[in-house]
């Protein structure tokens, strides 16, 4: 099986999948029958690049690598909005990797519902309209017989809404609880060790984990995309992030910290859904936690979810340290379960 992909958003993630197709090629080819083949990548300041035959991508990533920029690699180049050059491209499947907008899940969304509309299966890593726009991207996919996958949005690649989907039949999720923002849970990690919140910021800058804008990760809106992104899937929420109740760790200062260590509790910044009546009740806050919780040894870059369920109660997962590796595995994983699904002939 050929299978044609379209990478929209080729910053660390997609450089990272792309690496990974390549490691990958020889166990795809023997233990899956599938030979992947890259007919388009997009990217917002770097150049795009789209061709009617498999692009080499290890000639890519190294023209990017030594260039900076995807622009002089040959006649693959093009100068086309995105839109567009989804529209021309004869892509089997579309991965989405662009930059988080967390007031509209845009312009990730348009470029999912132009890919879902010309029947392309799509995954995404972006949180963004899975949090804005969950239910209509899934009508969209359903009505054109195409697949719609997001593992990458929260945690990585940590299988969250594959452990649900797959392993978890009749349990309904009625509460999550989590600690999702990496940025901010190191920084209070940092002043708690002396740090001030300044200098643990830009050391996270200069690891990379940070958002582009980093107030998406100290003011709480990274963590409240994804909650809402777990909620709209996980317990039918319908919401957005502009109705959770936020409240980042700006305000924290270090005698916060060094009073809750006297009392023998750290600060994490935690988000929740809830049922409450017939709708779910969405917050992001600070909050004092102590060595009984499951979250008290989740610290640095670590991040954890906790599912409160009607049949299996509360089960907690945690993902220790993670790298852009993680997440691009995420992208990797959703695009054989599209595969298996294709073969098995169900969405």
């Amino acid at each position: 099986m050929i299978l044609r992909l379209a990478i929209i958003g080729f910053g660390n993630v997609g450089r990272e999948f792309a690496r990974m197709l390549l490691a990958k090629r020889e166990w795809l080819l023997r233990d899956r029958g599938l030979d992947i083949e890259v007919l388009a990548i997009a990217t917002k300041t770097k150049g795009s690049l789209l061709s009617k035959r498999a692009l080499d991508l290890e000639r890519v990533l190294h023209h990017l690598e030594t260039h900076g920029t995807l622009t002089g690699f040959g006649p693959e180049n093009v100068d086309l909005p995105v839109i567009k050059l989804i529209e021309e491209c004869d892509a089997d499947m579309m991965v989405e990797l662009t930059t988080l907008d967390v007031g509209s899940g845009q312009p990730a969304l348009s470029h999912i519902i132009a890919a879902l509309d010309r029947g392309m299966d799509v995954i995404t890593a972006n949180k963004g309209p899975v949090a804005w726009a969950y239910k209509e991207i899934l009508n969209v996919a359903r009505s054109r017989g195409a697949h719609f996958r997001f593992e990458g949005t929260v945690m990585d690649g940590t299988p969250v809404f594959n452990l649900v989907e797959k392993t978890l039949p009749g349990c309904e999720i009625i509460g999550i609880r989590g600690i999702l923002n990496s940025t901010s849970n190191f920084v209070l990690d940092m002043m708690a060790r002396g740090k001030s919140m300044d200098e643990a910021l830009e050391e996270a800058q200069r690891r990379g984990f940070t958002e582009a804008d980093p107030s998406l990760d100290i003011d709480g809106w990274d963590a409240s995309a994804k909650i809402v992104a777990l909620a709209n899937v996980l317990m039918d929420a319908q919401t957005n992030p502009k109705k959770v109740a936020r409240k980042g760790i700006r305000e924290i200062q270090p005698r916060d910290i060094e009073e809750a260590g006297r009392k023998n509790r750290k600060i994490k910044l935690v988000a929740s859904a809830s049922v409450s009546g017939d709708e779910v009740q969405l917050k992001v806050e600070p909050m004092l936690i102590g060595p009984e919780d499951p979250f008290w040894s989740v610290d640095g870059t670590s991040s954890a979810v906790t599912l409160r369920t009607d049949l299996m109660g509360d089960l907690t997962i945690i993902e220790g340290s993670p790298t852009v590796a993680q997440t691009a595995y995420a992208v990797f994983s959703d695009m054989i379960q599209i595969v298996n699904s294709i073969r098995a002939g169900t969405l």
